[in-house]
């Protein structure tokens, strides 16, 4: 069935008249092939537009910076125009609506907060031509597909797949794959649009994608499961959307590393003879090429992220924090015990901090003692996810509410949410008593809950920064494939001979140095020690560069990771041109 064909003029009276009915009918538009293609042609932006870029101009609360100059520290709203992407002359999508006219304070779907966010920050970058900024905001394809599936019991259902491709300014682009239900065109362009700036700003030489499959995975047998990560791994290679040099899936949410080894092992298989093609996706298993530490980067990379920013005495003191600030005098809440929450909560107790409250989808678990999070990890795997009956080892202080947004409304420094995006709106935001909210999930807070939480004082800590842990080992992960070579193997007892020997020389001269002290010290860097330094590394730098940004501009972390990682694209595209 080809594209619904709408006159034009037919087209302007609907889409004035009957908003609802156009929305429709765009979806009818995009809907009809399998590989469909979306290109953006962008709007001027509306009144709507200003008011926010304004807004970043004159939030409510304040960052000091560093060098003692106040700066205001506000978050900005969600509601501006976009683009309309069309495909012979059919929009493919509605174009974004002021929502503050619509009374519709959360801003509308995720891409147009994504959008808002992006020109929010695009108004700061006056040197950069308004047209390259609108090329780098467009998605740059989102292919859709729809594949069978023949299920355990001989029954065929019809699934629906997507890839979106956000930038090609630098190759190859890497996003994850999601099996959720609520995987759609919208989901995959914004998570992609996320995905590129998020390698920005860490400094990841990638470009954006994300893709998904519109399922729930526990509907489906391990077996089934396998199958449609073959058939939609066959479905990105046969339209080129896979590949060391092309694009680089990796897990997201609903997919796991076994997934990631169902499609290296697919990809392998289609390509034939291919030195380089474990590097067709990361996050997978060991011993199919993955790279150790990956599966708790993104918790660690949280982890970073909040010891960085808080520990910066200007971002400390807005959100109303004692400095000098330090993890183990602080209280923590994760919602969400998946993997992002579990190992930035592993690490934050590691360091000495005090995770009291923990949110899980039919319930919350409070205890002021500080909840045990390994046991609560082994009695959730055990009960299907449920905190009921869950004791903390007989703790008398232990509450346990079947309320999973009562998590949100816990009492402590900072809030961790770590599931999906839309978290925390305005319906909720004013609910939220923590000082500071630590994005580890994409997009936990709406743009309307932002506007609530910078009123009240918060501070929120952007997912572009916060998150960027996965996609950073990621890069590690591919530079190991590319070189066949695992991290520390040419170096690490190369390191430990040389500890060694200075010890020794240390002892000859007098030094006393016990044999606890010398079995400590001559340790050489594994391939995970490699990976956390790395890690590390990359978040505090851009951490440092989004306060800094942040007190230069006058406006929030959030906007401030955004202007850099636009400023970093544009920066590319200028340095090497456009051709033809």
């Amino acid at each position: 069935m080809g594209a619904l064909e709408v006159p034009p003029p037919a087209r302007a009276v609907v889409r004035a008249a009957v908003p609802a009915l156009w929305r429709r009918i765009s979806t009818m538009a995009t809907g009809g092939g399998v590989g469909a293609t979306a290109t953006g042609t962008a709007t001027p932006p509306s009144a709507s537009t200003a008011a926010v870029t304004a807004a970043c101009a004159a939030g409510p609360s304040d960052l000091p910076s560093p060098r003692s100059r106040r700066a205001r520290h506000p978050s900005a709203a969600a509601t501006n125009a976009a683009g309309v992407s069309t495909t012979a002359g059919v929009p493919k999508r509605p174009p974004m609506e002021a929502s503050a006219a619509k009374g519709e304070p959360e801003g509308g779907t995720f891409l147009e907060g994504v959008d808002a966010n992006f020109r929010a920050a695009s108004a700061h970058l006056r040197s950069v031509d308004p047209a390259l900024l609108e090329h780098i905001r467009r998605c740059n394809s989102t292919t859709e597909f729809a594949f069978p599936l023949k299920r355990d019991d001989g029954s065929i259902t019809t699934l629906t797949g997507y890839r979106a491709v956000h930038s090609h300014h630098m190759t190859p682009s890497k996003g994850g794959i999601r099996y959720a239900p609520s995987v759609s065109r919208s989901e995959v362009e914004a998570l992609a649009c996320l995905m590129t700036l998020k390698c920005a700003v860490v400094e990841v030489p990638y470009g954006g994608a994300k893709g998904g499959v519109a399922i729930n995975r526990d509907d489906y047998s391990p077996a089934e499961v396998e199958r449609i990560t073959r058939r939609f791994t066959s479905e990105l290679y046969r339209r080129n959307l896979i590949g060391p040099a092309v694009d680089v899936p990796a897990p997201d949410f609903g997919t796991t590393a076994g997934d990631m080894a169902h499609i290296k092992d697919t990809y392998m298989q289609l390509e034939g003879n291919s030195m380089f093609g474990a590097a067709a996706v990361t996050g997978k298993p060991v011993s199919q090429g993955g790279i150790r530490g990956r599966q708790e980067a993104t918790g660690l990379g949280v982890y970073f992220g909040i010891r960085e920013f808080l520990s910066d005495p200007t971002v400390a003191t807005a959100a109303g924090l004692s400095t000098p600030w330090s993890i183990p005098t602080s209280t923590f809440a994760i919602q969400g015990l998946g993997n992002v929450g579990y190992w930035a909560a592993h690490f934050i107790l590691n360091a000495g901090g005090r995770i009291t409250t923990v949110g899980e989808r039919d319930g919350t678990v409070s205890d002021p003692a500080g909840v045990d999070v390994e046991a609560l990890k082994v009695h959730l795997n055990a009960n299907g996810g449920s905190v009921v009956g869950f004791t903390n080892g007989d703790s008398p202080s232990l509450s346990v509410v079947p309320d999973p947004a009562a998590v949100l409304s816990a009492d402590v420094d900072v809030l961790v949410p770590a599931a999906l995006e839309g978290a925390i709106t305005t319906a909720n935001a004013k609910a939220v008593r923590a000082n500071v909210v630590a994005e580890a999930a994409n997009g936990p807070v709406t743009a309307g809950a932002d506007v609530v939480l910078a009123a009240a004082g918060k501070i929120v800590l952007p997912d572009l920064v916060m998150n960027a842990g996965g996609v950073t080992v990621s890069y590690f992960e591919v530079a190991k494939n590319l070189a066949g070579l695992r991290f520390g193997r040419l170096t690490q007892r190369a390191e430990e001979a040389a500890m060694a020997n200075l010890l020794t020389t240390l002892q000859s001269h007098g030094v006393t140095i016990t044999d606890r002290d010398r079995r400590r010290l001559i340790i050489g860097a594994d391939e995970r020690a490699h990976v956390y330094s790395g890690l590390e590394d990359s978040m505090c730098a851009a951490c440092g560069e989004t306060v800094k940004v942040a007190a230069e501009l006058g406006v929030s972390l959030r906007i401030a990771a955004y202007y850099t990682a636009i400023r970093r694209v544009a920066e590319t595209y200028e340095s090497r041109g456009l051709w033809p």
